[in-house]
């Protein structure tokens, strides 16, 4: 199997996780590496030996030695960075959200198909078990026909000095249950109605709470809040430390049955004199052989799909456009107060 090599656009906490991730999967090995931060880069480098670094990303998306593009920036980055990278006719991977404006998402998809490329976007909830677990119930007809799905997503207030600045909350947090919503209804959103509220005074809200209708006759509820104290249970302490909390529920309600997941309670607790820790066990747990859980499921996934020269089964990016559509109406919906025909 011929090497991939892969540049990494963002080396943060979470490019740094994808770089160890990549480097031990079979096929595939990390050669570049860009970022703003000059001290970032230079530690970096150093820890992965790397001798291709850039301030620009774009430098580096241009780069002839760079076969596939992983980009780890902020946000409102991923668009630009992902359509200049397919017109240089790299395969990409995007962290979530796939762009932080639809028409850049439409713009993403529209090229991937003229330049023949392989562009997947890091839905990692869709390699989770728990989730992928509830979407076998739903194909195997456990639940009947699906009625309603309620999805909530809370995190530490704390985190909001990062996020409060930079994004709006459903582009950071609800776009992971807009995909998985999407994944289970197997329908188009026809109709969004959002509300929102700012308590902390950032330039985005701390809040939002939106109903979605879908054309199979679907009712989803979805809400977001970066509100969670100090004092809440800490359980992203798996080999990325973010001494907080995610608190996420999903539940899907069928005429037959329901099925139900609670992501801060993993049944693995550890008490402390300083705090009680709910381990969350799924997404990029130390495993024997490296980081493994639904990360390592996630970017092996891909680089396996770039090799096939196939489009992802599992992840297509038609649902993460879909999923920008959405975003962007709950944004507009919250703004003019009124319901959002799509």
């Amino acid at each position: 199997m011929e090497q991939l090599r892969i540049g990494v656009i963002g080396v943060g906490r979470f490019g740094r996780l994808h770089m160890k991730v990549l480097n031990q999967i079979a096929g595939c090995t990390v050669t570049a590496i860009a970022d703003v931060d000059d001290d970032l880069l230079r530690e970096t480098s150093k820890e992965f030996n790397i001798e291709a670094v850039f301030n620009d990303a774009f430098e580096l998306i241009r780069h002839p030695d760079v076969d596939v593009i992983d980009i780890v920036s902020n946000e409102d980055t991923h668009g630009p960075f992902a359509i200049e990278a397919i017109k240089q006719g790299k395969h990409v991977f995007i962290e979530k959200p796939i762009a932080t404006k639809h028409e850049e998402a439409l713009e993403i998809e529209k090229l991937a198909k003229e330049h023949n490329v392989q562009v997947m976007v890091g839905n990692i909830s869709r390699f989770s078990q728990p989730y992928v677990a509830m979407k076998r119930s739903l194909a195997k007809g456990l639940l009947g026909s699906i009625a309603m799905i309620r999805a909530k997503r809370n995190f530490s207030k704390d985190w909001f000095d990062h996020f409060g600045h930079r994004v709006h909350p459903v582009y950071e947090s609800g776009i992971h249950d807009i995909d998985l919503i999407l994944w289970y209804a197997e329908s188009a959103c026809r109709q969004v109605f959002a509300v929102e509220r700012n308590i902390s005074g950032y330039q985005y809200p701390d809040l939002f709470s939106a109903i979605l209708t879908f054309e199979n006759g679907i009712v989803a509820a979805l809400d977001s809040a970066w509100l969670y104290p100090k004092g809440g249970p800490v359980n992203l302490v798996e080999t990325l430390d973010l001494a907080g909390t995610i608190d996420a529920d999903i539940e899907i309600i069928g005429n037959t049955g329901t099925a139900n997941f609670k992501l801060a309670h993993s049944g693995y607790s550890l008490w402390t004199d300083a705090k009680v820790y709910h381990p969350e066990l799924t997404f990029w747990t130390t495993e024997h052989d490296g980081i493994g859980g639904a990360i390592r499921a996630e970017l092996n996934h891909f680089i396996l799909q770039v090799h096939k020269k196939e489009a992802s089964p599992i992840a297509p990016l038609r649902d993460s456009v879909e999923a920008s559509r959405i975003a962007d109406a709950i944004v507009l919906s919250a703004k003019e107060n009124r319901p959002v025909a799509l």
